[in-house]
């Protein structure tokens, strides 16, 4: 089958097997987070406390942060950068779990908090978030950006009279802080403050004047205060920025209809309605998705399938639910279809990373076209630098076509960013090998810890490598 054909491309360097490494690996898309009522400010106030970085100073950090923890490892520093780099990396649920441990070292750590808040407000789960606040607030009271994250989580829960308490303190600690004064803005245009509101939001803007929310927040403020001329101009500018919001073309309606000018005011509320259709029909299809997410993960494929194909019934563009069904097509043997349903998700979303892998995977073990394998696996890595998988497959595509020197450091990175992943342990394991044989330390430290995370990958490695280590018990 797979193995066998590579096998015989590959022959005179056996380790080429790893390229048809079981069945390879198809992510799925979960769309999975709530959705809330939108009103200004429906994104994060805070801006991201990381550092801008390359991903290799990214990778750089990962590995420095990992022989930190070799030595000392009650680190909790170490585990909180580990924490902020692997969720830079577009690596959540291993960036949680080092956030946690260095939690537990350090309860009371105040960074730790903070960056356990914003992961659980990344995925909307304000409630859990609003308490791990609380704690960074008491941890680190003169933290401005603390406060306002808390400011943040209360607002969404509505507890308007507790965020404001907590925006003021940000303002006052910090009177830069623009997502202070938003925050503000905010909780005056909630309880029909406008005057103030408007206020709030033009000094958000004074300090960041390239802040959409606090645009679209002042010309709701103005709306509310009947300064229709005034309104009208910054719902365009807030349009121009976002032509897909149906709320702010509504109100730009409204506005257009208070200063008698009808005729454009009906052009605005068609155009809101079909956004507004647009938008339902959206809100159907991320239903029928996280259902058909659900179901795959229960392993009911066919059922999987249904919810999928249901979502793009309702919504043809919903990029993630044609990676999804792709994905589920592939575990059900039908390369063709899968192969269509990746290339349908890359053409209406170029920037959904999994798709790209996974139709980079397609490529690979049904086109076997490496070329063509090795530009997706390319375009995902660019897309989400830490995505440890593509790494994976692109050193393994790259090996494939006998580029070593191209394919060693992509099996390093998958390592470095996902330690547990053990094909890319064998991959560079066998690399090394194929440079030196008998096995350098490196190499036979490389194959036994991939064959001991997964021993079904001893079936990969030459039996004159195999001879070299640890046999079964």
């Amino acid at each position: 089958m797979l193995a066998s054909r590579f096998g015989e491309r590959t022959h005179t360097l056996r380790w080429f097997l790893l390229a048809a490494l079981l069945m390879p690996a198809i992510v799925l898309s979960a769309e999975s987070r709530a959705q809330v009522t939108e009103m200004p400010g429906g994104r994060p106030l805070t801006e991201s406390s990381q550092p801008a970085r390359t991903e290799q100073q990214w990778l750089t950090e990962l590995s420095v942060d990992r022989q930190v923890l070799a030595s000392d490892p009650g680190s909790a520093q170490a585990q909180l950068r580990l924490g902020v780099a692997l969720r830079a990396l577009g690596q959540s649920t291993a960036a949680s779990q080092a956030v946690n441990r260095a939690l537990e070292l350090d309860p009371g750590l105040a960074g730790a908090l903070i960056e356990k808040g914003t992961i659980l407000a990344d995925q909307s789960d304000y409630t859990r978030a609003t308490d791990v606040f609380r704690r960074a607030t008491a941890a680190a009271p003169g933290n401005a950006a603390a406060h306002v994250w808390l400011g943040d989580m209360l607002l969404r829960t509505g507890d308007f009279d507790a965020a404001a308490v907590e925006f003021q303190t940000a303002v006052r600690l910090d009177a830069k802080s623009s997502s202070g004064w938003q925050g503000l803005g905010l909780v005056h245009l909630q309880r029909g403050d406008f005057a103030g509101a408007a206020g709030d939001f033009r000094h958000a803007l004074d300090l960041r004047p390239d802040s959409i929310e606090a645009e679209k927040g002042l010309a709701h403020a103005l709306a509310g205060e009947h300064q229709w001329p005034e309104a009208a101009q910054w719902l365009r500018r807030v349009l121009a920025a976002n032509p897909d919001s149906s709320s702010e073309a509504v109100a730009l309606g409204n506005a257009l209809t208070a200063m008698g000018n009808k005729a454009e005011a009906e052009i605005q509320f068609a155009r809101a309605r079909q956004l507004s259709s647009q938008e339902l029909n959206l809100l159907r299809a991320k239903g029928d998705n996280n259902w058909g997410v659900a179901l795959r993960s229960q392993g009911k494929s066919g059922d999987a399938a249904t919810a999928f194909r249901r979502a793009l019934e309702d919504d043809p563009s919903f990029c993630e639910a044609h990676d999804n069904l792709g994905g589920v097509l592939w575990m059900q043997k039908d390369a063709a279809g899968a192969m269509a349903e990746f290339a349908a998700a890359v053409g209406c979303d170029p920037s959904l990373s999994s798709a790209h892998n996974n139709l980079g995977n397609a490529f690979l073990y049904d086109g076997h076209d490496l070329d063509k394998a090795i530009a997706q696996f390319r375009s995902a890595i660019a897309l989400r630098p830490g995505f440890a998988l593509a790494h994976l497959n692109l050193g393994k595509a790259l090996a494939s076509r006998q580029d070593l020197v191209g394919a060693e450091p992509e099996f390093r990175s998958a390592i470095t960013i996902d330690p547990s992943l053990a094909a890319a342990h064998v991959g560079l394991g066998l690399l090394l090998a194929a440079k030196q044989n008998p096995l350098s330390a490196e190499a036979h430290a490389e194959l036994e810890k991939g064959i001991r995370l997964d021993p079904s990958l001893r079936h990969v490695i030459p039996q004159a490598y195999l001879a070299q280590l640890p046999q079964d018990r």
